[in-house]
């Protein structure tokens, strides 16, 4: 009953796609699950954006008449799965908006595959709050030429820098794609116009660094996606001996550039504090090229090359800030109790914002101390949007800002930061992830195990997303599936998160002896590495030692273990809402009682 003939068959917005008679819903070239009643509703308003699609109308397509059925129930009940689908928020929509007692409408802009049809959604009140730049774009990965593959730090730097400089132009009117999506198209042999469909952007920036004796030559070129026209490129010449300062300069001038063809009248970018010895630059270049290695790859080898590039000029304010972040990740990633790698963070930071205030990613590592050893919720919050109106691309100040919100409980907001990080980078495997995270905080199970699975499509080994999958499946009450996700991250080289989270899984399931052999191997492993307190008190929890999670939980708060932030909001911990010792510890961070 639901198939129509429509006049073109793909519809996109956002980084979705919709193939209306393949009955697909895509997003990033991946397909989405989506039933047969939430997508006929999408197709209806993909059909008419902009337009109010009545609650009459919808019945009448998906109930037609003599068909029983609770309307007002399965027509809520449709919405949600759609805006789970999408990733959208009722009360902060960016897609689907409530017209109440009346009926939905689609509030994005919504392209089509047909010849000279170019249709935009009618921007409501709703939507002119969530609308993205009006031009998007992405800096693909600057390709090396030389024949010496050792110098690809120099091109991935300046990539990065290239992104620094492009997303501070104009954020209201030019969205710039993160590095992390980006940099999955390198080497890639799609065109311009499948990069556009999958990143949903407008315009793409490629080039080459080729070093040839002592010149070093840089090529880019704009060329916009859907046409795959070459609209504008430039060359640049420089004796080695200049890279000093040839990332910095090469990346304003092509910002500038830039700027004149897609946002007229832009204001110029932040001047920035460069280093002041050439050797100092490049070891610090290495050390962004091994800090952006995937998980904490290489995290102590960033963390040598920014020692040294400090060592060779200590007023290197962008060192001192990489090293802040760097010195965060130590325990993000649990190398050791939180409370010295947080500390030496912070001096890190405030050494780079009083050498060079703009520079956003000290704002960042610098909202994270306030975040995870200070437990300052205010200054942490300011301190992330700081981040984000001196660098709107940061997908991690984004990121992060919405999971400080998910812990205080600003569901709402969270999940807006979330999805903002989502759209700046929607093939990362983190921001997806964090953005379940912020629903599984919310206590929306369903929602997040879509998410995680959807991550999972990318990267079925990416063991962040299918250990959140088994807490969301456990919360839901699906426990076998749980254990089977659980068990899936614990192999072949479990982490003691991972065994952690599975013990507390297999206790719930009945499963005692195994969940006891588990913590017992976690206690034997702690008398040789550091293993995080406050994840063995979720195996605790588990089992129903009640004081031995609580004990945990409390040296967690003395390590400043910085997962312990999420300790009101997290699931797991239901059956200790009810001691005072925990509420004791609630009160110690300052954060709001969980949900009752």
């Amino acid at each position: 009953m639901f198939p129509v003939e429509r006049e073109s068959d793909v519809r996109r917005f956002g980084t979705f796609e919709v193939d209306l008679r393949a009955r697909e819903l895509r997003k990033g070239g991946i397909r989405i699950r989506l039933q047969d009643q939430p997508f006929e509703i999408l197709a209806m308003m993909l059909d008419r954006p902009g337009e109010l699609v009545t609650r009459e109308e919808l019945r009448q397509r998906l109930w037609p008449a003599g068909t029983f059925v609770d309307f007002e129930h399965s027509l809520n009940a449709a919405v949600k799965r759609l805006r789970a689908a999408l990733g959208d928020d009722a009360d902060n929509p960016r897609f689907v908006e409530t017209l109440h007692r009346r009926g939905y409408r689609f509030v994005a802009p919504v392209d089509s595959d047909r010849p000279g049809r170019h249709l935009r959604a009618v921007v409501s009140r709703s939507a002119s709050r969530v609308e993205a730049a009006s031009v998007r774009l992405v800096v693909l990965p600057f390709a090396n030429l030389s024949s010496d593959a050792t110098l690809e730090y120099f091109s991935d730097g300046l990539t990065e820098e290239m992104i620094t400089q492009i997303s501070r132009l104009s954020p209201g009117r030019l969205g710039v794609i993160a590095r992390t999506s980006s940099m999955l198209f390198k080497r890639s042999a799609k065109g311009a116009c499948e990069i556009g469909r999958e990143l949903a952007v407008d315009y793409l920036l490629e080039g080459s660094v080729r070093f040839e004796g002592d010149r070093l030559r840089i090529t880019a070129q704009l060329i916009e996606a859907r046409t795959e026209t070459h609209l504008w490129a430039e060359t640049y010449d420089r004796r080695m001996e200049e890279t000093l300062s040839l990332q910095t300069e090469v990346a304003a001038r092509i910002a500038r550039s830039l700027a004149m063809e897609l946002v007229p009248n832009q204001r110029e970018a932040l001047d920035r504090v460069g280093p002041r010895q050439n050797e100092a630059y490049q070891a610090y270049l290495r050390g962004r090229y091994h800090w952006n290695r995937s998980g904490d790859d290489g995290l102590n080898t960033a963390l040598s090359f920014y020692a040294r590039a400090l060592d060779l000029d200590p007023h290197f304010a962008a060192a001192y800030a990489a090293l802040a972040r760097a010195k965060v990740s130590v325990a993000l990633f649990s190398r050791e109790a939180g409370r010295r790698p947080l500390e030496e963070a912070r001096d890190a930071a405030l050494r780079a914002l009083e050498l060079d205030p703009g520079l956003s990613d000290a704002h960042v590592a610098l909202a994270e101390v306030r975040k995870s050893l200070e437990w300052n919720w205010p200054l942490a919050e300011t301190a992330y949007r700081t981040a984000i109106a001196l660098s709107p691309s940061c997908e991690t100040a984004h990121r992060s800002l919405g999971a400080l919100l998910a812990s205080l409980s600003r569901f709402s907001e969270a999940k807006a930061e979330a999805d903002r990080a989502c759209d700046l980078d929607p093939l990362c495997l983190t921001v997806n992830t964090s953005a379940a995270w912020v629903r599984y905080s919310a206590g929306e199970f369903d929602e997040t195990i879509d998410r995680c699975r959807y991550t999972l499509d990318m990267d079925p080994g990416f063991t962040s997303a299918r250990r959140l999958l088994g807490a969301a499946y456990l919360a839901a009450g699906r426990t076998e599936q749980a254990l089977v996700e659980l068990e899936a991250a614990a192999r072949p080289e479990a982490s003691a998160l991972s065994l952690a989270w599975l013990a507390h899984a297999q206790a719930i399931g009945g499963r005692q002896n195994e969940a006891r052999a588990g913590v017992a191997h976690l206690d034997a492993l702690a008398r040789k590495t550091y293993v995080p307190p406050y994840h063995l008190a979720i195996a605790h929890t588990g089992l129903g030692d009640r004081d031995s999670a609580l004990a945990l939980l409390t040296k967690a708060l003395a390590n400043r273990d910085p997962a312990v932030t999420s300790v009101g909001v997290e699931p797991r911990f239901e059956p200790l809402w009810r001691d005072k010792r925990y509420n004791d510890l609630m009160a110690q961070l300052a954060i709001p009682a969980p949900r009752r």
